[in-house]
């Protein structure tokens, strides 16, 4: 018989009204319960251990369920039969027992809203939902009376956080062939079914807990799973069968501007659990709700930050069922799940670069002791023939924005599918979200993808937005329009580039092209490393011709963390143009210099009836945002960074004095043979 409809977010994150403190450490008469009464109790039941340590030997299976489930929906109900049928090899093939766990959701705050599974979303009423929800899949249930709250919330309340340490729930949980934690907020698990302490009293507070031991009720919990049972769960359920550094919150923009901490919060901050979660799942961080909510930054840098090399996000109304002896998973469901590895990631702690992303879909499967994905279907190398994807200017979906959904993946899989190689995306423009950052993806060797949108081994970085400005003038006359300079000669060119952007810059390289002519000139590469908001003067030389000319400077970069490493972003290159008036020869030259020196002059002729005269100013400037490949010109010495302009070259003083001599003679002189 079909269950009645369910309220929209069952199973999402809700907001959980929480007692400051650690767990009562007192316990008190467990509050009187209308669940099933357990089966007898066993002699000599084992005692909890001494800390929520995982087997050496792990058994059983998990259902990682990432969200949004309800009756009637066919992805949904072929996750919990999985379920059901897990738990029925536990049992011997015969009718399996389920224990409903549902303290992660707020306490119920009367008799009412508790009776009414169908209605209101607490612990009371959600343990009554669930249980018929399996029920329907042919299974008994056990509703788990434990909530947050120590005592009771109303008069007569079945659900107390004291029950975790009563022996008659402990062994009506060991009696089961599965575990099944529903939604809400994942800290409620911790605080309930764990004794914890923290370093100090202000870090109890936020519940930055790091050593647990286990109450009887999680020892029962283990040996079901230990035994070769299941434990399963969505959203807050799925996230606390993870370890150590459980993710306890954060939003994506934020998680990536500020770090992560450790701690439990109201806001959206990147935070987590030092102690963890309940560590059934040993392969690695657990994050749900996943690529719908563009959380692959804030599990990336968490991830990065703590010390994990993989993390696995799974999708809602869907599931990564793991078998946790063979080290398998298998993908059911709608979506997919996402692995980012960041074994080989590199982060200076606002950029990183070196991750890789996979996605894996319906029927895909992953072998968890070498990392190889097994996409559905069949998986294709090399580029695809779509466009490329449009680079998305909101990615992560913030409220400042668009407030999209799926931005981070949709970039990622029409990468895949189309001709290109690379694919950018960046983050709301708004002054609540400022700077910016940009996901870039890039397809590998190893790239391999299929048609449902499944991909493996992109690789992902996620910066700060590279750009810079170049502005050009004459080395020894800056701010002198249209220098004159002897035909023929090198004109000396001083480029000043300035690091507008989010990341620091290195390898500038010049080249150039004059104007009229095919010949370009590149300079080597610098290899200073410029700071955001920080300066570098580079040097560079061409070969100037007779009469008016303009020299078109086209400054390239690469982008890199603070450590010097790359970061694969490309940085869009800039152009900054000169004009030089080439006059004479560079013999006459010499020849009038020599005049000069001698104290000969010639009065004849003005300048102001010069043909051709240049009028071009003498630098120009070229500002964007930018994005791409560096290299640099003749860099003088190397660059703090603080972003202190290194030096550049000066000319002696007597050179400059001739130099100025030369083309005051050799102008005159043209003058007057013009007459």
């Amino acid at each position: 018989m079909p269950l009645p409809p369910r309220r929209a977010r069952l199973g999402t994150a809700v907001a959980v009204a929480l007692t400051a403190g650690a767990l009562c450490a007192t316990a008190i008469a467990p509050a009187a319960t209308a669940a099933p009464q357990p089966r007898a109790a066993e002699p000599n039941a084992p005692a909890a251990p001494a800390a929520p340590t995982a087997s050496t030997a792990p058994n059983g299976s998990i259902v990682l369920i990432g969200g949004a489930i309800k009756p009637g929906e066919a992805n949904s109900e072929a996750i919990i039969q999985r379920i059901v049928d897990l738990a029925k090899q536990h049992a011997g093939d015969k009718k399996p027992r389920i224990a409903i766990v549902t303290t992660a959701s707020e306490v119920a705050p009367n008799a009412t809203e508790a009776a009414d599974g169908n209605t209101y979303d607490n612990a009371t009423a959600n343990g009554l939902y669930y249980s018929d929800w399996f029920a329907a899949h042919g299974a008994d249930v056990y509703p788990v009376p434990v909530d947050v709250n120590p005592g009771e919330d109303y008069p007569g309340d079945p659900y107390s956080a004291d029950n975790a340490k009563s022996a008659a729930v402990a062994q009506a949980v060991r009696d089961s062939d599965a575990v099944y934690f529903g939604g809400g907020d994942q800290i409620n698990y911790v605080r309930a079914f764990m004794d914890c302490t923290a370093p100090d009293q202000a870090a109890a507070d936020i519940y930055a807990f790091t050593s647990c031991t286990d109450t009887p009720v999680m020892a029962a919990i283990r040996e079901v799973v230990e035994s070769g049972g299941v434990t399963a769960g969505t959203s807050a359920g799925l996230t606390i069968q993870q370890g150590a550094d459980m993710i306890s919150g954060g939003d994506p923009y934020p998680s990536w501007r500020d770090g992560a901490t450790v701690g439990w919060f109201e806001d959206d901050r990147l935070a987590s659990i030092p102690s963890g979660g309940f560590g059934f799942f040993t392969e690695g961080m657990l994050d749900s709700h996943f690529a719908r909510r563009d959380r692959q930054p804030r599990i990336v840098r968490l991830a990065i930050a703590t010390g994990h090399d993989r993390s696995f996000g799974v999708e809602e109304k869907t599931a990564l069922v793991v078998d946790r002896a063979a080290r398998t998973g298998e993908v059911i469901g709608q979506l997919g799940a996402s692995l980012l590895d960041t074994s080989a990631a590199t982060s200076d702690g606002r950029n990183a670069a070196g991750v890789r992303y996979s996605y894996f879909t319906t029927g895909s499967t992953i072998d968890f002791a070498t990392g190889a994905i097994t996409l559905a279907g069949t998986a294709h190398s090399g580029a695809g023939s779509a466009e490329a994807p449009a680079a998305p200017t909101d990615i992560w979906g913030s409220y400042e924005c668009e407030g999209g959904i799926f931005g981070t993946l949709d970039l990622a899989q029409g990468l895949v599918k189309s001709s290109a190689s690379t694919a950018t995306g960046d983050t709301c423009d708004s002054p609540a979200e400022s700077p910016r950052f940009r996901t870039t993806f890039t397809r590998t060797a190893d790239t391999r993808w299929n048609d449902d949108g499944g991909f493996t081994d992109l690789a992902m970085s996620i910066t700060g937005i590279p750009s810079f400005s170049a502005v050009a003038s004459a080395t020894g006359s800056v701010g002198t329009p249209n220098p004159q300079v002897p035909a023929g000669s090198q004109a000396g060119i001083t480029v000043t580039v300035t690091n507008t952007g989010g990341t620091p810059l290195t390898g500038f390289r010049i080249a150039s092209e004059a104007s009229g002519s095919s010949a370009a000139a590149s300079d080597p590469a610098s290899t200073a490393v410029v700071a955001p908001g920080g300066t570098l003067q580079l040097q560079t030389t061409r070969t100037v011709a007779e009469g008016p000319q303009t020299f078109a400077l086209r400054i390239t970069a690469t982008a890199v963390d603070a450590n010097g490493a790359e970061l694969g972003v490309e940085t869009a290159p800039q152009t900054a143009s000169i004009a030089f008036v080439g006059v004479g020869t560079e013999a006459e030259a010499n020849a009038n210099a020599s005049s000069s020196a001698n104290g000969s002059s010639d009065s004849g002729g003005s300048n102001s009836d010069a043909k051709g005269s240049a009028t071009s100013s003498a630098s120009a400037s070229a500002n964007g945002a930018a994005d791409g490949t560096g290299s640099g010109a003749k860099g003088q010495g190397s660059l703090a960074q603080t972003g202190a302009p290194a030096d550049g070259v000066a000319l002696p003083a007597a050179g400059l004095l001739l130099l100025a001599g030369a083309v005051a003679l050799v102008a005159r002189r043209r003058l007057r043979s013009r007459a």
